[in-house]
């Protein structure tokens, strides 16, 4: 598949606002996008986007006609933060795919290049994953561990666990327990 990535601009919050509905995994739990305009658990993601700390990249493909993916970041204080926060020097990465186009590599590209982005801004990158979701071994491939055995109850009532990228572990196969 042609892909092209490119940066997020700070004028397109409706972007990563469509995007966020696709990574929060909305229409296979049944929610209503419209949710995603005033839950503050979806909300914090998108609103506003541009601010200080937002880095975010969409895959554009010629042959579709329209962007197939998209990845970002974002700091969150920890009174904007839900059960997920890691910290506030650590930002929290969502990713969406559309359905065609998952399983193509399109998410391991778009990821690949944020997260080598963020290594020159950060000390690492968190995430939220549901537990039955694929992506948390092409999450594992990249480096992202898990921050604890004890998964988090999610808002649809599943069972969600964190993530954590953290740079200074070096290579993807360092086991951070190990340390």
């Amino acid at each position: 598949m042609d892909v092209r990535i490119r940066t997020v601009l700070p004028s397109e919050s409706t972007l990563v606002f469509s995007f966020l509905t696709l990574a929060a995994r909305m229409q296979e739990s049944g929610e209503p996008i419209q949710k995603a305009l005033r839950d503050h658990e979806l909300t914090r993601y998108w609103q506003d986007w541009g601010r200080q700390g937002d880095l975010g990249l969409v895959a554009e493909s010629d042959s579709v006609g329209y962007p197939i993916s998209c990845a970002w970041v974002r700091l969150f204080s920890r009174e904007e933060a839900g059960a997920d926060y890691v910290g506030e020097d650590i930002p929290e990465l969502a990713i969406g795919t559309i359905p065609a186009a998952r399983g193509m590599g399109v998410g391991t590209k778009i990821l690949q290049a944020l997260l080598s982005r963020c290594k020159t801004r950060y000390t690492g990158v968190s995430l939220s994953v549901r537990m039955e979701n694929p992506a948390i071994r092409l999450y594992e491939r990249l480096g992202f561990r898990k921050t604890s055995a004890t998964p988090i109850v999610n808002r649809v009532g599943t069972e969600s666990v964190v993530m954590l990228l953290n740079f200074d572990w070096g290579d993807p196969g360092h086991d951070p327990n190990a340390d």
